[in-house]
């Protein structure tokens, strides 16, 4: 299984150094004791269940910090015919001490981190991990690896540069919002944004400012978003809102269903953020309800579309 989890780590950080963070956003701060310490002493340290590991600061010698592990040291003090314990108790830390753990920078990514872990073999192959910083700390292997595993699923239902659901993922969440409303009172909303002169504005700016204002839109999208609602990246300049609208006879729902569409719209009108004011773009938008008691997404969808070529501009 190991070498499974590190073919994942090592392909994941070969595509982009800042998936899942940085290491310091894990780590804890680590206790440091000296070499000399006798070893019955930090027994009665790891007795606190909190204790995962220690980091160990050679008091002779070259001055080195090493680790000990709650797994090794436990094993150590067993021994292989049990007198472990009475062998060493007196004994100062530094002969239970691995003298050549893996040392990270605070900044390193975790991606990065987690494929070094698992390159290495042996018995120490899922020792914690000794993070520089402004004050010594640990990071696990275990949290490496969850947190890794973690934005990979991240990635594989949202959008990276936007960091929006993509298209699957949110018409899957229509599907589930039309089910769950059945035979009911309510209904459920989507609303299409399209962003327009996208062609224009890369060939005047350059791709990096396009992406910049696709990547600010949907942060502004997300922030203005009213509570029960999700957004996705549908298409490449376009973005969908879904909503489910609480029961209200058609007046309701469609002033309801409209209210949301220009909410959202002027909320994105203005330019903000580190873009020209000359090359935020304009939107069109539409808006589709469910009549009660029916809600087909497929026909919504389309439906959404057909009414998004017809409307103008920020309206």
């Amino acid at each position: 299984m190991h070498d499974e989890l590190a073919q994942v780590a090592q392909h994941t950080a070969a595509r982009g150094r800042q998936l899942a963070g940085v290491v310091a956003d894990l780590a804890r701060p680590v206790l440091v004791v000296g070499s000399l310490m006798p070893v019955g002493e930090l027994e009665v340290m790891f007795r606190s269940p909190e204790l995962a590991c220690v980091a160990v600061q050679e008091e002779e010698g070259q001055n080195r910090l090493g680790l000990v592990t709650r797994a090794h040291f436990t094993g150590a003090l067993t021994g292989r015919l049990g007198y472990g314990r009475a062998v060493l108790e007196r004994r100062p830390v530094t002969v239970v001490t691995d003298w050549s753990p893996l040392v990270v920078d605070a900044q390193a990514s975790v991606a990065d981190v987690a494929t070094r872990s698992m390159e290495r073999v042996g018995e120490h192959r899922y020792d914690d991990v000794l993070v520089h910083g402004t004050r010594w700390a640990s990071a696990s292997t275990a949290d490496l690896m969850r947190a890794l595993v973690g934005a990979l699923a991240q990635r594989s239902t949202h959008d990276p540069l936007t960091l929006l659901q993509i298209r699957s993922t949110t018409w899957h969440s229509l599907t589930r919002r039309c089910a769950l409303v059945g035979n009911g009172r309510t209904r459920v909303a989507i609303v299409l944004l399209d962003v327009r002169g996208m062609a224009d504005l890369n060939a005047r700016y350059g791709q990096a400012v396009g992406d910049s204002v696709l990547a600010e839109l949907a942060a502004r999208l997300t922030a203005t978003l009213p509570q029960g609602c999700e957004a996705g990246r549908v298409d490449g300049n376009r973005f969908a809102v879904l909503a489910t609208i609480p029961p209200a006879d058609d007046i309701q729902a469609a002033a309801t269903a409209d209210w949301l569409r220009r909410h959202l719209v002027d909320s994105l009108a203005q330019p903000s953020g580190d873009v020209p004011p000359s090359a935020w773009p304009t939107l069109h938008s539409s808006v589709v309800w469910s009549v009660t008691g029916a809600a087909d997404p497929d026909e919504m969808v389309r439906e959404a579309e057909a009414r998004l070529k017809q409307t103008p501009a920020r309206i």
